[in-house]
């Protein structure tokens, strides 16, 4: 149960990705071929990224302690590198102004789906509690407040847009936090009393999208948000 919901909701927030990538390339892009070879190369990013954290996760890639750590380099730092790419090259400026504001602050809202997962993986064992919601993470705050923030900030323009900068830096904040977590667990399990995260488990197939995919997506739309307050209108 718990591995169909990793899958269900990668595949829910990538199909998300995909129909709000297309709709902003729509109304960014003049030309009929540039939409259609931007709409190709988003679904082929997507589909190519998602495929390669399959296999190397079923053959089992991510699963060793030895250093140096290999989710980190292998799912994360290329996930990371793709969105300073993304955000600094200037070549999708078009794009970026016309995601939805909105949608870049409700869709956050899919966090506290991963913490119920991360929950319920610590109640079979695969994670210590201070990953959870019980512990130090607090993501599921992010997630929650995602629709009150978006309604209040951006549908009815009632926060000034600091104060969507200052949430937008916390949810940053908070996945460090839970990145720090995850690391210090793992590799460094002494500084810890409630157990280490066994990289033999959450090195597995599913759970390697949660490093790979949603975590990086969050930090992709909390970036996105953060620009397009400071560059453009919402």
């Amino acid at each position: 149960m718990i591995p169909t919901g990793f899958i269900l909701l990668t595949l829910i927030m990538a199909l998300l990705v995909y129909a709000a990538f297309t709709s902003s390339v729509t109304l960014s892009a003049t030309d009929t071929s540039s939409r259609k070879k931007i709409k190709i190369m988003t679904l082929t990013v997507l589909v190519c990224w998602l495929v390669y954290i399959s296999i190397a996760s079923v053959a089992g890639v991510f699963q060793s302690g030895a250093l140096p750590p290999r989710i980190p380099l292998g799912l994360v730092a290329p996930a990371f590198a793709f969105i300073i790419w993304f955000f600094s090259s200037g070549r999708f400026r078009n794009i970026i102004q016309a995601i939805p504001a909105v949608w870049v602050v409700y869709a956050q809202i899919f966090r506290v789906a991963v913490e119920l997962l991360l929950f319920a993986l610590y109640k079979k064992g695969i994670l210590p509690v201070s990953t959870t919601f019980e512990g130090y993470n607090y993501e599921i705050l992010i997630g929650l407040s995602a629709p009150v923030v978006g309604y209040l900030a951006i549908t009815k323009q009632l926060l000034p847009r600091w104060a969507l900068r200052v949430w937008n830096i916390a949810g940053l904040c908070t996945l460090a936090t839970i990145v720090f977590l995850f690391i210090s667990h793992a590799y460094g399990p002494a500084m810890w009393t409630d157990g280490t995260l066994s990289i033999n488990d959450f090195g597995a197939f599913p759970y390697t999208l949660l490093p790979g995919f949603l975590m990086p997506l969050a930090v992709f739309m909390h970036i996105c948000s953060i620009v397009k307050t400071k560059r453009y209108t919402a």
